[in-house]
């Protein structure tokens, strides 16, 4: 099986606006401890998807198949639990879904899905008709509606070839406000479909569009919220101010304000310390928007811990490579949340 790999994508140099305005998102290679211990990318949608929306639209897959049609043979369903890496049972957070797509040769599954007060986690396998190769890929970005009304902004996750025609991946996709309590009719729309085949780049027309009702109100009752007041500024200027420790089954979360937003140095933020046990702690950026952004721990934190002492560190995304470097310097004090 193999991985995703969009660093071996080559971005037109005429991308450059594209890049100016959506250099608030941004991604990160790591590590994903929860998928047999193989290396995973994790990718921000309105950087890099948009960018290779453009780089990839070369080619557009011809139709042959003109209608939408429901799949008869389902997929490999990719569990949520298991790329989160958790030990908790999530069968009461989450909406099965199950309900497969073929449309112009390439079969969308939606597996599962789970709601978390602002963002919205989505299990998809897809397959191609066409065979992808060792070097091959398919990436599918949707957008999330809830009511009819659009709600996502962005998205972020990790995904990997498992068959010479399929790949299964999640995201979680940013949403612009919390979700409201109770049953809500979501509708998550793919409008297209990025083969990279070798030296062949595929745009394939969509749209893959699932409709479903699911609720996060279980999930939200569950959830530890600690207040956070510590802040610390970076070499441009910017500040960063932490707001919020968020814990629940699905994982744990600091949510920050940004000040003095400079779009042309943009940074990636990391939080590495440990907790009361002498356990490694570790949360990366998972987005930032001009007025906010959101932490996510990529290391298990104990039940036991009571406490949680972290440093902030901080790096520049780079301005042409597309490739972060690991030069992150600690740009605030030692600070320390109390969990118990």
């Amino acid at each position: 099986m193999k991985d995703i790999n969009i660093d071996d994508i080559q971005v037109s140099s005429k991308l450059d606006d594209i890049i100016k305005n959506s250099v608030d998102e941004g991604y990160d290679t790591t590590f994903n401890k929860s998928l047999s211990n193989k290396k995973h990318k994790r990718f921000n949608k309105n950087i890099v998807a948009a960018i290779i929306a453009v780089a990839l639209g070369v080619t557009v897959f011809g139709s042959i198949f003109s209608n939408e049609v429901i799949a008869a043979v389902k997929l490999t369903m990719f569990d949520i639990k298991n790329y989160l890496g958790v030990n908790y049972n999530l069968d009461e957070y989450s909406t099965v879904v199950n309900e497969a797509i073929s449309k112009n040769g390439i079969t969308v599954q939606l597996n599962e899905v789970i709601l978390d007060k602002d963002e919205i986690i989505v299990s998809t396998t897809i397959k191609s008709d066409k065979k992808l190769g060792d070097n091959g890929n398919i990436m599918v970005f949707g957008n999330v509606y809830i009511n009819g009304k659009k709600v996502s902004n962005s998205a972020g996750g990790s995904g990997k070839q498992i068959d010479d025609y399929t790949e299964e991946s999640v995201l979680s996709y940013t949403l612009d406000k919390e979700l409201e309590r109770g049953d809500l009719h979501i509708e998550i729309k793919y409008d297209e479909a990025l083969l990279h085949m070798g030296e062949e780049k595929i745009k394939v027309e969509g749209p893959w569009k699932f409709e479903f009702t699911s609720n996060g109100d279980s999930l939200s009752t569950n959830t530890n919220n600690i207040n956070l007041d510590n802040s610390f500024t970076l070499d441009n200027g910017q500040k960063i101010t932490l707001n919020e420790y968020r814990s629940n089954a699905i994982g744990e979360k600091i949510y920050y304000s940004v000040e003095n937003k400079d779009r042309n140095n943009v940074y990636s933020l990391e939080l590495i310390g440990y907790d009361d046990l002498g356990n490694e702690v570790k949360f990366y950026s998972s987005y930032e928007e001009m007025t906010n952004g959101l932490l996510k721990n990529q290391t298990k934190i104990s039940q036991d811990a009571k406490s949680l002492t972290l440093k902030p560190y901080a790096a520049t995304f780079p301005k042409e490579s597309g490739r972060m470097s690991n030069n992150y310097k600690q740009v605030g004090d030692e600070f320390t949340i109390k969990l118990k």
